[in-house]
Parts: C-alpha cells; structure tokens; sequence
C-alpha cells in the first residue's frame, strides 16, 4: 500500500471532519444528507464514513423510511455520530482546579472541583489536585479512564512550544520547567496537552461564547490578574515562548501600573476604604452601607461585597466601581492601540458583573483613549472559558490524531476506538 503523503492525510481530515461536523451538528443522516450538508461527492462521503465507522466515531443505523412516493431499490445507509465513543477532560489549574469531562460532542458528563489555598501553591500539590479532581470526575460518571483521549491543563502561566510552563518561580513555586504532563497521565498514559489559562479563554469564547465568529480577538482574564489570549487572522497567537498575551508591560504603563485584575483590586480598595472610614461608629453618608456591610472590618471586605453595595447606590462603593473601570479602559486601548481586535472581551468571573463595569469602560475608551475603538462584551461562560477552551484543544487534537493529519498516525493504521453505550448515570 502506497503511504500517504502529508498532503493527502490533510485532504482526508477535511474531509472527515467537514462529515464530523455535519453529524455532530443534527441527528442522522444518509449519504444524501451528508453530500447535501458538506458538498462532497458520493464516493468520498462514503468512503469517509466507512473510516468514521472503522475507528468507531460513527455507527450505520437501519435505513430510515423513505419519506413522500415509496421507493425502490437499496435502502439508503444511515449514520448516526457516536459522542460517547470516547471522552476528554478540561482541567482549568489556576486558583482552583475545575476538571469537565466531556464527550465528543464537547458536552459536558461530569465535573468535578478541587481547592487550591492560593495560585501560587508548590507544583506538586497543583498536580496532586489536578489528579484528584480528574479521578473524582471520571468516578461520577463510571467511565473508566482507558477511554479517555486527551487531556488539556490550564495554567496561568505561558507554556513553550516544549509543552513546559514558563514563567516566574516567585509567583508559581516548582512549575517553571516542569514537565507535568506525564506527572498527571500516571499509570494512565493520556496525552496531556498543557496550555497558558488565557489562551485557552479566547478557544472558549470563540467555539460556545460571545466570540463566535470573530477571527481579530482579544480575550482577558480579569479576576486576580490580567492575562490576555490573543486570535489575529482566525489563528491563536503564541508566540516564540508561548509568551504571547502577557501583560507585564501594564506596569510601565502610566494610570496602569500592575497587571492586577478587576477581582484583586475592587477587593483591595473596597478594603482600604472601609478603613478609612475609621473605627468610631458608622460614617453618616458617604460609604455607610459598604462600611455596615463589612461590619466595619476591612478584613472582611471582599469583591462581592463591594459591588453588591455599589448596586445598592452606595457612593464610595461606586466610586470605587468607578476608578477600576477608569484602571481597565486604559488597559483595553493599550491592547486595541497594538493589535485592533475587532472585539475585546473580559472573562472570568467578574464577567458576572459585567453590567457595572461594561458600559463604563466603553464610555472612557471613547473619544480620548483610542481613535478605533473595538467593540467590548463580558463573557457569557464567566468562570468557565477556560475549561470550556481546555475542551475543545482537548478535541481539536484527538481529531488530528485520529484523523490522520500531517505526522499523526496514518489511518489504515490508527487504533480503533470501542463504540460503547453511555456510561450509567451519565
């Protein structure tokens, strides 16, 4: 058998995955349907298929009934996709570990959670709930991890074409360096993919959030600090160290000054606030609900706290509201000035919130701060881009691999995947 070249391994996952796309998109098709849905021929499209079926991501159900006149002849073939033919997990690392398991659809089986005390935990306790997290939700589910395809880990940190996290050892102690993925597969054996937290906001937002469609993107991560993922041209931006995105320059950068995010300083000041208001009973106006709230203890100011009382018309908490949104307009024309995206986005949890802070920003981006302003949203996944981007990385490199791209396994000898029925409880 003559071996495949690279350029025709690349036609074959087209192909597949144009045929991929159209069964996850709707339930079963025929040929016809699918030569309707992806402009193929006949034959490509069921000689894909019969590869499809081969390596177990599709099954040939009985033939539907013909619909209107009856008909004669060889009934149609029927396919029908296999999301549970395999699964992956989405793990986001940062200041807590959230591990999805999903299927091949992307839809989510199973979820489980793990605390972190801080971001900045030894790697190997950040690993240690990295696996404990992954065995937990494996476990809810009753799939047994042998079916598990891939696995993608978010850090908030770059990571290099290597696939080892860069960054500083002050702030993420034992990571720069470490080759953690076989640390996580164990006894496993998963492929891990590991990739910056950030980045893998913008996948998410681009595949189930505001983004779709949008190839000039800016996503940030705004909650303890900022970190941005960039897509210029449709394509994710890395570059040469996978550094791509890092905001450090912020704290060169006049009314900036750090790369602390929207959480750490509506916290922070709303901290320092009630503090100011001293000790001796409850101010009069100005601050009277954040300062009761607290109880008067700057200790117990957190975020939710003060945007709760900047809701309420609480002037202090508002002003506060104010002066990191004034903080964030001038990081977003920073960003705009460099790389006109057409859409910024602010990710995380604070996306929650975004009515407070949206409008805000847009109104100092315009006409001071930049001559062409992008356009500005809040994320509709919040606290889940990131997993929600781990995912489809997660599936975007089992396709490559299944589907014979340039240097994976060629298909005639790809594994086959073993079609199996739902897992109980799933």
């Amino acid at each position: 058998m003559q071996k495949p070249t690279p350029t025709s391994l690349m036609l074959r996952r087209m192909t597949a995955s144009a045929v991929l796309d159209a069964l996850r998109a709707g339930g079963p098709m025929t040929g016809s349907d699918l030569i309707s849905a992806t402009g193929l021929a006949r034959p490509t499209v069921h000689v894909v298929c019969n590869d499809l079926i081969r390596l177990g991501w599709i099954r040939e159900m009985d033939s539907r009934p013909p619909t209107g006149e009856a008909r004669r002849g060889r009934p149609a073939r029927c396919y029908d996709f296999q999301s549970r033919a395999g699964f992956v997990l989405g793990i986001d690392a940062t200041d807590q570990v959230r591990v999805r398991l999903a299927d091949l659809r992307g839809d989510r089986v199973a979820e489980a959670d793990e605390p972190l005390a801080s971001v900045s935990v030894p790697a190997g306790e950040r690993v240690a709930a990295v696996r404990r997290a992954a065995d937990a939700a494996l476990s809810s589910a009753a799939v047994d991890p042998a079916r598990v395809l891939a696995v993608t880990v978010g850090l908030p940190t770059p990571v290099s074409a290597d696939g080892r996290p860069t960054g500083r050892e002050a702030y993420l102690p034992g990571l720069p360096g470490r080759d953690i993925g076989p640390e996580i597969a164990g006894r496993h054996g998963w492929p891990v993919l590991l990739e910056n937290d950030a980045n893998l906001a913008a996948r998410g937002e681009r595949w189930r959030g505001v983004a779709a469609g949008v190839d000039d993107l800016v996503v940030m991560v705004a909650d303890e600090r900022l970190g941005s993922g960039l897509f210029l041209g449709g394509r994710p931006v890395r570059g040469h160290a996978g550094g791509a995105g890092e905001l450090r320059f912020l704290e060169q950068i006049d009314r900036v000054g750090s790369t602390y995010g929207i959480a750490y300083l509506v916290r922070t000041l709303g901290g320092e606030a009630v503090a100011g208001l001293g000790p001796r009973g409850r101010p009069r106006r100005r601050g009277r609900l954040l300062w009761t709230m607290a109880g008067g203890d700057p200790a117990r100011v957190q975020t939710a706290t003060v945007l709760e009382a900047a809701r309420a018309g609480d002037e202090l908490a508002l002003e506060i509201v104010d002066q990191v949104a004034d903080r964030m307009a001038f990081v977003v024309a920073a960003l705009a000035g460099m790389l006109n995206p057409e859409l910024v986005v602010i990710s995380g949890a604070v996306a929650d919130d975004g009515d407070l802070f949206c409008d805000r920003i847009r109104a100092r981006l315009l006409p001071d701060l930049i001559d062409t302003p992008p356009r500005l949203a809040m994320s509709t996944l919040g606290d889940q881009a990131v997993v929600t981007g781990a995912v489809r990385l997660a599936l975007d490199h089992v396709e490559a691999n299944l589907l014979g791209s340039p240097g994976a396994t060629p298909w005639p000898e790809a594994p086959a995947l073993a079609a199996a029925p739902a897992p109980s409880g799933a």
